[in-house]
């Protein structure tokens, strides 16, 4: 028989989840910084990343699970507080838009190594309980913004370079390649959220 698990363990949870995203973004960022060719972005990521720690902490913080646990250092100070599905739904929203921020900052949905932490969301909202409604939702936005990202590198490409002079890969197999490239990870995607949520616990 599955025990319910109480909110504050959750919010726990959010907690370390969120510490482990960040972890893994500046854990990236350094790597970047031995490329010559990407240490000047990935320092000027450095504040994208504290402002995407700080605001996401501060919501869980001040969200009304975790704020039973701290709030009585405070005394007869009461601080506002905001109710578990708004914190949840407010912190994976700002995951959302950072990460992207962060993917478009590092070469893009193909080349930075933050697209799999867009994919890696719906994953974790599953594991933190949120709604059916909600998991999926993140699921479709993470797709449409991943798509979007991708196929937007395609017409930001120079119109009068002159790709017979190029020695690669022409300009419609780069099309073709990206095509099965949102192909495959929009699959995966899809495939991940409905295992997790016919596994999802009830």
């Amino acid at each position: 028989m599955e025990h319910p698990i109480q909110s504050v363990t959750l919010a726990s949870g959010s907690l370390i989840v969120q510490l482990c995203l960040l972890a893994v973004a500046f854990a990236a960022l350094r790597l970047l910084t031995k490329s010559r060719s990407a240490i000047q972005v990935a320092k000027e990521s450095n504040g994208t990343l504290v402002s995407w720690a700080l605001l996401t902490f501060a919501i869980i913080f001040i969200g009304e699970d975790y704020y039973r646990l701290w709030g009585p250092i405070l005394g007869e100070i009461e601080l506002p507080t905001i109710p578990r599905n708004y914190a949840f739904l407010a912190v994976f929203v700002l995951d959302i838009v950072f990460i992207t921020i962060l993917i478009l900052r590092t070469g893009g949905a193909k080349n930075s190594p933050f697209t799999s932490m867009l994919f890696l969301l719906p994953t974790l909202a599953i594991f933190l309980r949120e709604p059916a409604v909600r998991f999926i939702s993140y699921a479709v936005a993470v797709g449409l913004i991943y798509t979007f990202i991708l196929r937007k590198r395609l017409y930001v490409q120079a119109p009068d370079f002159d790709w017979d002079e190029y020695d690669g890969p022409s300009k419609e197999d780069r099309r073709v390649e990206d095509h099965a490239t949102i192909f495959a990870n929009v699959m995966c995607l899809l495939v991940a959220t409905l295992i997790g949520y016919i596994t999802r616990p009830h």
